[in-house]
This record gives C-alpha cells, sequence and structure tokens, in this order.
C-alpha cells in the first residue's frame, strides 16, 4: 500500500488544480466556438454542468479555515455521516446556489448537486445566464449536457473461473465486495438478485431502494432491498426535466428495458440460476462474482440519458461506497464531459470502473467516449465457445445452421420477403402477398432484428429466417416473436434461391436437443404470441454447438486507433460479448417482447461487465491493489490468441487492447491473482493525460 506523505498530498493538490484548468481550456473554447457560430435564443434553455474551484469531497484536503480535510486515504471508503463530510457538502451545496443566484437563475433551475467525485451542478439555464457564470470567480468551466446511449450467461466456465483450483474453487465469488450498475435499472424480483439468507450484511449500511411508485405505474411493485440487492437509485431527474416519462415506463429504480438487469446479473448474478425462455429450459447461469452486493443506478431512459444525471449516479456511487462500476453506457468520441471527470476522481478513490467500448466496428478509431480515457478500463467483445443453435430444414432436405433461442416450428409454407413487397420485413412498410401461417425469409439491416420478427407476427406470419447481408458479420440470439434462426449470407442466399424455384416451398426450425426426460417439460402458452398452435415437437434443452475458432472479436465491437489521444490504445481488453444469457426485465420497450425474465444478447454492454466481475473477484483475493494494480494484472495476464471477425486475421491491439482477459485455470505464479508485477497509477499520472 503506498503512504501519502505531506510532499506527495501537496503535489495531489497541485495536479488537482492544474487537471482542472486545462481542462476548462479545452472545454471552454469549444463552448465559445458554438456560441459564436450557433447563437442561441434569449429564452432557449438546455442542461448545462458547472463545475466549480473547490476539491470535492474525496479529494478536499482542509485548506480552508473551519473545515476539515474530507480526503479519502487509499484503501478506504468515504464516511457519510463525518459531521466533517456534511459540513463540506452543506459548504459545496450553498456555492453552489450561490453561483446560481448571483446569474440570475431561480435555485429551483439547479438539477443535481455533486460534491463527491466532483464539485458542481447541473441547472436549466439561458445562454445569457450560462456567460453569466462563466465570469464567476470560482468557476473553472462550464459544458453543456451530452446524451449517452446503452451499449445495447455469463461465461464462468469459459474464461476457467470453474476450473480445478482457480477462483470459486479458491473460495474466490465476490464475497463482500459491492457492485455498482449504472445502467437502466434493475427488475429486482430477478432471482439472480435474490437474497437465500447466507449473504452478510453489506459494509455500505443502509442504502435507498425506489421501487413501488405504482401511481405513475400499477405494475411498479413495491420491494425491500435485501443484503444481495442492496440498494437501487432513480437518478433521472434532467431526463424527466426535459424528455418527461412515458405511461410505459417505471418511474423509480425497475427496468423497463432489461439492459440494467443483464448487465447487474452478468456481473454479480447468484450462482445456479435456472434460466428458461419462452418456458423452456436453457440453461443453469451464474454472475462473475456470484457473492458481491449489487447497487444499481437507474440514470438511462427509454431514449438514452444526460451526463449530468450520470454524473449525478457516480457521485452517488462513490458516497455510498462501491467497489466497482460497470458503466455500459457510451457515445461519440470527443472532450471529457461530466461523466468522464467525475471517474477521474471516482479511480483516483480506488473505485474500479468498466466500460464498454461500444458497439460502432468494426472500423478503426471507432471507441467513444468515455471508454477514449485511460482512467476507466474499456471492454471489447469477442465470442466464446459455446454457440446456441438453429436448424433449417427446407422440403428439398437441405439443412443450413444458425442461431437461436425460440421454439421450434413444425414444417411450415416459405415465402421470401422480398417476393411479398418488404423485404427488410420492416414493420412501417405492408407486406403485398399473404404471409400468414408461413415462415418469412428476411434479409438484415435498417431495421432491428427483433423488430422484423415483429413485423412478421403482425402480419400473420409463424416463423422468420433472417440472414445477414455478408458472411463475415455475427450471429445473434434475439428474444423474438416467432420462431426464428438468424443465419449467414450465403446460406440465405440458397434459401432464396430454393423459394424461388419451387413450387411449394417449406421448412422447419429445430432449435431443442432431443433428449430423454424432454417431457418433463410442459409447453408455456403466452397470451401475448395469439397464435393459438404449439410450435414445437420437443420441448427440451437448447441445441448447443461449439463455436469455431472462439474467441474471435465481433464485427460491432468498436476498435482504436484511440480518437481522442491516439498514444493511448484503447480497447484495454476483451471479453464474451456474444450470446450472452442473463437477465432481462419481463416489461421491456414497447416493441420488445414481453413476459421474459431472460436474453441471450450481445454488445460491448454485456463485454464490459464480465470485467466488472472479474475485479470484484480480484478484490476479494487483493484487497490491497488499486483499481489501477487490477487493470494492470488483467493486462499484462491476458492472451492474445484471438481472430478478428473475418476469423482469418489475427486481432490486433486497436481490435483487442491487450488481449482477452483471463482469469482461469489455477490461481497461481503467473495468473491474474500473481502476475509477479503491478503497475500502479493516479490522479498525477493521468494528469500527463490532459
Amino acid at each position: 500500500m503506498r503512504i501519502f506523505h505531506e510532499e506527495k498530498k501537496m503535489q495531489r493538490r497541485f495536479f488537482y488544480v492544474l487537471m482542472v484548468f486545462v481542462l476548462s481550456l479545452s472545454l471552454a473554447t469549444p463552448a465559445l466556438a458554438q456560441g459564436s457560430s450557433q447563437p442561441l435564443a434569449q429564452e432557449e434553455v438546455k442542461s448545462y454542468i458547472v463545475v466549480l474551484e473547490e476539491a470535492p469531497i474525496i479529494s478536499y484536503e482542509g485548506d480552508i479555515a473551519g473545515l476539515e480535510a474530507t480526503e479519502v486515504q487509499e484503501g478506504e471508503k468515504i464516511e457519510v455521516a463525518d459531521p466533517a463530510v456534511q459540513e463540506y457538502d452543506a459548504f459545496l451545496e450553498e456555492q453552489h446556489e450561490e453561483s446560481l443566484e448571483d446569474a440570475g437563475a431561480a435555485v429551483d433551475a439547479k438539477i443535481h448537486d455533486y460534491t463527491v467525485a466532483l464539485n458542481g451542478y447541473s441547472a436549466i439555464l439561458t445562454a445569457d445566464q450560462v456567460e453569466t457564470i462563466k465570469l464567476q470567480k470560482n468557476v473553472k468551466f462550464v459544458m453543456e449536457d451530452h446524451r449517452r446511449y446503452a451499449h445495447t450467461d455469463s461465461s464462468p466456465e469459459f474464461l476457467g473461473l470453474t476450473d480445478r483450483g482457480g477462483a470459486y474453487d479458491s473460495g474466490i465469488t465476490g464475497e463482500g465486495v459491492v457492485v455498482g450498475v449504472i445502467d437502466t435499472g434493475i427488475w429486482p424480483e430477478h432471482p439472480s438478485f435474490a437474497d437465500d439468507g447466507t449473504y452478510a450484511a453489506p459494509p455500505t449500511g443502509p442504502l435507498a431502494c425506489e421501487f413501488g411508485n405504482t401511481a405513475h405505474n400499477p405494475n411498479d411493485a413495491p420491494f425491500t432491498c435485501n443484503n444481495k440487492l442492496i440498494g437501487a437509485y432513480q437518478m433521472l431527474d434532467t431526463y424527466r426535466a426535459l424528455i418527461g416519462a412515458d405511461p410505459d415506463e417505471f418511474d423509480s429504480a425497475r427496468d423497463d428495458d432489461g439492459h440494467g438487469t443483464h448487465t447487474a446479473s452478468t456481473a454479480a448474478g447468484n450462482a445456479g440460476v435456472e434460466a428458461s425462455m419462452y418456458g423452456l429450459p436453457v440453461a443453469t447461469i451464474s454472475g462473475i462474482a456470484p457473492r458481491a452486493h449489487v447497487v444499481a443506478y437507474k440514470a438511462l431512459g427509454n431514449l438514452g440519458g444526460f451526463t449530468s444525471d450520470l454524473a449525478a449516479a457516480i457521485d452517488q456511487a462513490v458516497a455510498d461506497g462501491v467497489d466497482v462500476i460497470n458503466y455500459s453506457i457510451g457515445g461519440g468520441a470527443g472532450l471529457p464531459s461530466a461523466d468522464e471527470i467525475a471517474f477521474l476522481f471516482a479511480a483516483d478513490a480506488g473505485v474500479f470502473v468498466a466500460t464498454s467500448a461500444g458497439n460502432s466496428g468494426s472500423g478503426a478509431a471507432t471507441v467513444g467516449n468515455p471508454g477514449t480515457m485511460p482512467w476507466l478500463t474499456t471492454v471489447g467483445a469477442s465470442t466464446q465457445k459455446r454457440f446456441f443453435e438453429g436448424l433449417i430444414t427446407l422440403g428439398n432436405g437441405r439443412r443450413y445452421q444458425g442461431a437461436s433461442l425460440t421454439p421450434e416450428l413444425g414444417w411450415k409454407p416459405l415465402v421470401d420477403a422480398a417476393a411479398v413487397g418488404n423485404e427488410l420485413c420492416d414493420p412501417a412498410v405492408p407486406f403485398t402477398g399473404d404471409v400468414t401461417g408461413k415462415i418469412v425469409l428476411c434479409l438484415r439491416g435498417v431495421v432491428g432484428r427483433a423488430e422484423k420478427s415483429l413485423a412478421v407476427f403482425e402480419a400473420g406470419g409463424v416463423g422468420m429466417i433472417l440472414y445477414n447481408t455478408d458472411n463475415v458479420d455475427n450471429l445473434f440470439t434475439d428474444t423474438h416473436w416467432v420462431p426464428s434462426v438468424h443465419i449467414d449470407f450465403t446460406p440465405g442466399t440458397k434459401i432464396k434461391a430454393y423459394i424461388a424455384s419451387s413450387r411449394f416451398p417449406k421448412a422447419k426450425i429445430e432449435t431443442r436437443e432431443d433428449h430423454r426426460g424432454c417431457d418433463r417439460f410442459q409447453y408455456h402458452n403466452y397470451e401475448r404470441y395469439g397464435q393459438g398452435q404449439n410450435w414445437f415437437n420437443r420441448t427440451c434443452g437448447p441445441r448447443i454447438s461449439k463455436w469455431r475458432d472462439a474467441p474471435t472479436m465481433t464485427i460491432f465491437s468498436s476498435r482504436g486507433p484511440n480518437p481522442v489521444a491516439p498514444d493511448i490504445i484503447k480497447p484495454d481488453i476483451t471479453a464474451p460479448g456474444l450470446q450472452i444469457l442473463a437477465g432481462n426485465s419481463p416489461f421491456p420497450d414497447p416493441g420488445a417482447v414481453p413476459g421474459e425474465l431472460f436474453q441471450g444478447i450481445a454488445g460491448t454492454s454485456m463485454s464490459s461487465p464480465h470485467v466488472a466481475g472479474i475485479f470484484a473477484l480480484l478484490k476479494q483475493a487483493h484487497p490491497e491493489w488499486s483499481a489501477a494494480m487490477a487493470k494492470s494484472a488483467m493486462m499484462t495476464t491476458a492472451y492474445q490468441d484471438v481472430l478478428d471477425n473475418d476469423r482469418e486475421t489475427r486481432a490486433d491491439p486497436f481490435d483487442m487492447g491487450s488481449g482477452h482477459v483471463d482469469p482461469g485455470g489455477r490461481w497461481t505464479k503467473g495468473s491474474i491473482t500473481q502476475p509477479g508485477l503491478v503497475y500502479d497509477a493516479g490522479l498525477f499520472e493521468y494528469a500527463a493525460f490532459t
């Protein structure tokens, strides 16, 4: 453990002031340029974030008369009940209000106070008020709020965590570690977050548990947090002020998308959870750190979120004492925003942050913010060995393999969507021919994959074959409205040719293994489908095959070079991010299939929580390690035997960073827990980045 000497404390203060100063220069200039080229109307209001000069709670060293130091020493967490912390918090909030009042803005224009990981506030302001605030003596910079979006089965076995002598065998399961997930919320009743009575009381003490706003949505049942799910917040104040809340949304911490529940259960969901879809068994799943505590911060709505809300969630997470944050969220590359700056000081306080690289690959320099910053661990997405298989059999006897987690479907007539006026199966475009009772061949592109199956369903179709536009793209196991298989381009063209040449084309879809014991599972007839038929002949486990050449980088995983700082390689590392089976919300966005507690989806959003969970394991094994040390251990022990998405070329550092994370095997010398050497970094080192 490092010891803070007085000289180092003085350097730390100096670098804090220097960094804020440099950031103020980099952020202020574009704001002025934008104002000169696109002047705002006098009364037009927007959301802004104002950062003030004084240090936040975690960095304040007591240099103001009458206010004691609140700086968090290495290895410690903030004590929010400490009188010194409360007094300094009140002092900062008073400064925020004075800043608003001096600008002629109403106090209720303020949306958030930031005092823990960042000193500042967000508010809805006019352009004139912003210009006045910029001139205030203690204001370092003002930035316009930015939009962020979610980067839409855990894989312990593939990662080697279940190996003999490995993490789980050694009792390393994340016990006592607190995982914070900033996302779309959480479904608290999910079995991945159930407390079986064996969890110890969390080290954080009581936290907020914000569920049960039945006045807005009657499906938002009250819930009392437990020793597994120890807290849940809704932090959407700016979002609600500028966008509002749809009746279908939950005005609470409850997840109405499924993204947040999926990432949280991937990182730290309970072990031994029996996952099913469409009433059929799929697999027994586990989070990477199954014994870790979970805190959920809902800072994304159905239309994304604002950095002001996200910074408030970061601020709260640091105050709550989380050890690691998963942040499967991002936007375009550019200058630092409020969330990146808050994460900088969170990292200096010892909080590890895993973030998704983005889903804009496979072109160069597609990594987006905040993943461009060196104080976050940016995670790319690659394949794992297990492949959920769907098998298509045509009337001519030809068979084609694809991906599926839907039920089966017996022989049905087969139609090409292009022949009935809607090649893309776009819900906004009517089919010009009858597809009732048929399997529809749809070309991928333009609209979402699950939306295509919705179009088929709404037109009376009973199945879908979705084919790619090329042979290098990935195959996805989305939650579809009808039995569906996703296939490559070449088999898609062959099926298309078969339909054109056959007088009565037909096909069947097989997605389940035929083995003893299947009869114990009963067909689950969801009313939402309304088809009045059994889709499948067998009701046993899914067809599973081995993915060839795993791990392979996914085509969607964003790549380097780093567009913000080319001398810093991003992503940092890669982890599984395709066909990841984990939790879901049974009340997802309108247009998504309701009623499912599990889903097998893909994205760097899915790979990031793998790394967050691995940090939780390392935190239990090495509580003395800083976040940077743990990141170093992951990167220096990663393996480079990874292919690019063409399945032939070797992946390079701009694809996979240091390589594929490798927490598996015996935890002995040379493993992720005993790498031989770890590198530390802190505010001083990160200051050089600016």
